[in-house]
Order: structure tokens, then C-alpha cells, then sequence
């Protein structure tokens, strides 16, 4: 193959490489000798022994076991996939639910489909690509306004222009979407949700704003038998559509979108990949009508209650290990050393470090799945790798980790990397979170977060997220 295309491929793949990214081919699988303490699996779900035997249980009783013929439009639409929605649709405590094939393809939908020409999106910067993917096929493409992640004054701010730019909005005429998610994967961090909706309230006309959360990393570990964050804060009723998946705390694939009866029955006619995809086949259906039994039910319980235990006591562990090592080779951000007041513990630490390429390496030859995030996958101060804690993991696993990474700061070798370095920045984005929209007017902000979240995105999920990340 020696074409224009050819070297083009090339040399994107070449500045990837110069620029430090990891580069795979997929040729090998990830370690997995060690515990499990990179995936999404948070309640261990992918291996529970019960589930194991529920789902095979089903599936001998099952009359129909594997594809379902056609999209939901044509024969796809079968009474299994009803029964399915109607069961989330009371356990979510939601006026309708739809069916998708995956987190991506539901965010595509929603995003892509339902804001229409006038309105607004109001984003997080650092919501999912597949919410941005979806975006910038939207009707609302040319109106699309980031914030700095989980600052409230930064929505505020963006929010007060976005309305100033849109009158039609307090005219009544269109409306707002604010699209946020509950649990950010990258940083373990959830969203001012209570806060943002009183600043809705406060600035635009009742019924002018649609908020959409994202709970792929939320679903299933908060939440009274598991709902998620907003039903954790009680906000059923006043956030209007969440996407629930089910590739992380449920162990399996596909996802829901929850929301009213007039936007279920616009998506049904207008997601395309809705339109366009075969509904998931009733092998995956009895898989989830058997994750769903054991998440909502006693054993869920339980697993998230041991998933928050272990959280914060592996969060005392790294707390510890913190103050005895140079802050350049290990350090959490200051919301894990204080966690958010409303929500007990996040299962998903950060561990900033200015060699991260070479403590990911170093875990990886001792069997875990550790993946480096380095400049410019993030902003400078905030190279990382990414541990999330699962129900089943052990308080000696948790040790044994924690044992590891202080060796790994005290080897010579790595220790005089710290000395030449001086401590991991407070992230840039913690000390510009206002910044953003005060720099640039907001069309301005909305190109320049875009291109910064394009390299960033890109990144992860051609790499990065490909073991562990989302969807």
C-alpha cells in the first residue's frame, strides 16, 4: 500500500508517537494476572457467581436465545424487549425508557436527535465524546457552549451569555440543554447538580431548559437499589432525561435512556442509531433481566456497601502514602483527600504523577492493567494513571497495591526522577476553572474547548479506554 491515504495514516500515527502517546496495534491482550483494579467492573458484577448461575437459569427457560432478527423498527420489536423497558421504566421511576445498544449510541441518539434548530447545549467540558459526537450532529451544532468542568461559577457565567446570545430562549421559543454526567471517569468527581439547577431556576423560564445526565459511572453503585446519582440526591423529578448503561457497575452491554413519553416516541422516530442498528439480541436481554435482579435486590446491597468501605479505606491508604513520598510521584487531587460531602466515597482514583508512563509500566509487569494518561492526554500537572476499587476486590489486594506503588517511589531510580521534578502542579484546571469563559467570548470557548477536547478524547478512546473505558 503505497498511497496518499497510506502516508497520511502514517504520519497521524507518527505524531501520535512523537507527541508521547501509547500506540497499540491490539495484538496482545492487557495484563490480568494481578487483581482486577482498572476496569469498570465496579461491582464486580463480570465474574459473580450468581449472576453466572441466574443468567444460565434464564436461559434454559428462554423460548428465543439470540438474535432478534431486525432493528426495533422492522422485527425487532418483540415482546422481550418490551417487558425489558417496562421493568426499567418502574425501576428507574421514569415516565418512559428506550432501549440502545450501548452508552455511545444512546448519547448519540439523544444529543444528535432532540435539540432542535435554535436552541442551545450547554455542556461540561469534560462530558463523554459520544455526547459531543452526538452534538455536532444536532440540529443545535452551531450553539454549543463548554464550561470548566464542576464549576459552578464557570455555568453560571456561561449560562448568563448563552441566554444574552439566545433571547428566543426567554422568549419562550426554544430551549436550553444543559448536559452534564453524574460520575466523571476521569476524575473521579461529581457534578454540582443541586447547585446548577437552582441557577437554572434562578435564570431561565420553567419549562425552557432540559438537563440531561450522563450515570454511566454512576448507575448501579448510588442510589437507592442502585438508580444512580440523581435519584441518590432525589432529583427524579427535576432532571429530565438520564442515560443509564449497563458496560460498567452491571457488567454487561447496551444502555437506557430515561425520560418523558414525547421524547421517547421523537427518539423512536428520528435516533438513527436507534433506526439503523438490530436491537440487542435475547441473549443480552436475559443477561440483564438477571443483573438487574441481583443489583436491585439484597446482594446489591451489599456489594455496594463493601464497594464504598473499601473505597474510602483505600483512600485512607493513599492519603497515607501521600505524605511519606515526593508529591511529584504521587499525589490525588484535593476532592479525594476531602470527598464530596453528599455522596459517601467514588470508587475512582486518580494518582497524578509526573512519570506516568513509567509507574503504568512498571504495574503491568507486575500483572495489572494499568494504563499511563500523560500530557497531552491531560493538561500538564495532571499525568496520571486511573485505579478504580470493585466490591470484589480485598483490604489485602488494596495493601498489596499501595505496598507496590511505595516501592516504586522509593527505587533510586524513580526517587531521583522526583528530585529533578518539583511537585505535581494543582491542576490547571482547578486554577482556571473560571477562566475559561472569562478569557473568550463563548463562541470563541466553544471552538477552542472542542479542539482541546478532540486531541483528549481522541486519545482515550482509541487507546486508553479500549480495557477500561466507557461504554
Amino acid at each position: 500500500m503505497s498511497s496518499a491515504l497510506h502516508f497520511a495514516l502514517e504520519r497521524a500515527m507518527a505524531f501520535r508517537l512523537k507527541k508521547g502517546m501509547p500506540s497499540t496495534d491490539l495484538s496482545e491482550p492487557i495484563p490480568s494476572s494481578a487483581p482486577d483494579l482498572f476496569s469498570n467492573d465496579y461491582l464486580s458484577m463480570a465474574s459473580n457467581p450468581q449472576l453466572r448461575r441466574d443468567f444460565l437459569e434464564k436461559l434454559m427457560d428462554s423460548p428465543s436465545l439470540f438474535g432478534s432478527r431486525g432493528s426495533r423498527l422492522l422485527a425487532g420489536n418483540t415482546p422481550e424487549h418490551m417487558a425489558l423497558e417496562n421493568r426499567l421504566q418502574q425501576y428507574f421511576q421514569t415516565p418512559a425508557a428506550l432501549l440502545f445498544n450501548s452508552g455511545y449510541d444512546a448519547n448519540v441518539a439523544f444529543f444528535g436527535s432532540v435539540p432542535q434548530e435554535g436552541d442551545a447545549i450547554i455542556f461540561d467540558e469534560l462530558v463523554h465524546a459520544s455526547c459531543r459526537d452526538g452534538m455536532a450532529a444536532s440540529r443545535a451544532r452551531k450553539a454549543l457552549h463548554p464550561f470548566a468542568h464542576n464549576s459552578v461559577a464557570s455555568f453560571e457565567r456561561t449560562l448568563k451569555q448563552v441566554l444574552a446570545e439566545c433571547p428566543q430562549i426567554t422568549a419562550r421559543k426554544a430551549t436550553l440543554f444543559v448536559s452534564v454526567e453524574s460520575l466523571y471517569s476521569m476524575d473521579g468527581d461529581f457534578c454540582p447538580l443541586p447547585e446548577m439547577l437552582r441557577l437554572l431556576d434562578q435564570y431561565v423560564p420553567r419549562g425552557c431548559y432540559h438537563v440531561a445526565v450522563d450515570e454511566a459511572h454512576s448507575t448501579g453503585i448510588f442510589g437507592p437499589g442502585g438508580r444512580g446519582f440523581v435519584a441518590e440526591l432525589g432529583l427524579q423529578n427535576r432532571v429530565h432525561t438520564v442515560i443509564h448503561t449497563f458496560g460498567k457497575a452491571r457488567g454487561l452491554t447496551g444502555a437506557v435512556i430515561a425520560t418523558s413519553a414525547v421524547v421517547r416516541r421523537y427518539l423512536i422516530q428520528y435516533a438513527r442509531p436507534l433506526i439503523f442498528s438490530t436491537s440487542l439480541p435475547h441473549i443480552n436481554l436475559i443477561a440483564l433481566e438477571a443483573s438487574f435482579d441481583i443489583v436491585e435486590g439484597p446482594l446489591g446491597d451489599q456489594l455496594r456497601e463493601r464497594l464504598h468501605d473499601l473505597s474510602a479505606y483505600f483512600r485512607k491508604l493513599l492519603v497515607e502514602l501521600t505524605e511519606t513520598v515526593p508529591k511529584s510521584l504521587i499525589s490525588l487531587p484535593g476532592s479525594h483527600i476531602t470527598p464530596d460531602p453528599l455522596i459517601s466515597t467514588t470508587p475512582i482514583f486518580p494518582i497524578l504523577t509526573s512519570q506516568p508512563i513509567a509507574l503504568a509500566t512498571f504495574f503491568q509487569k507486575h500483572g495489572y492493567s494499568a494504563q499511563p494518561i500523560p500530557y497531552p492526554a491531560v493538561p500538564r500537572g495532571q499525568e496520571r494513571i486511573r485505579v478504580v476499587v470493585h466490591s470484589g476486590n480485598s483490604e489485602q489486594q488494596l495493601c498489596d497495591f499501595v505496598t507496590l506503588l511505595r516501592q516504586w517511589a522509593s527505587s533510586p531510580e524513580i526517587a531521583s526522577l522526583g528530585a529533578n521534578h518539583g511537585p505535581v502542579s494543582v491542576p490547571e484546571r482547578l486554577k482556571r476553572e473560571d477562566s475559561i469563559v472569562e478569557e473568550k467570548p463563548v463562541s470563541s470557548v466553544a471552538s477552542t474547548g472542542q479542539r482541546l477536547a478532540s486531541v483528549w478524547f481522541s486519545w482515550i478512546t482509541s487507546f486508553l479506554w479500549v480495557p477500561v473505558k466507557r461504554y
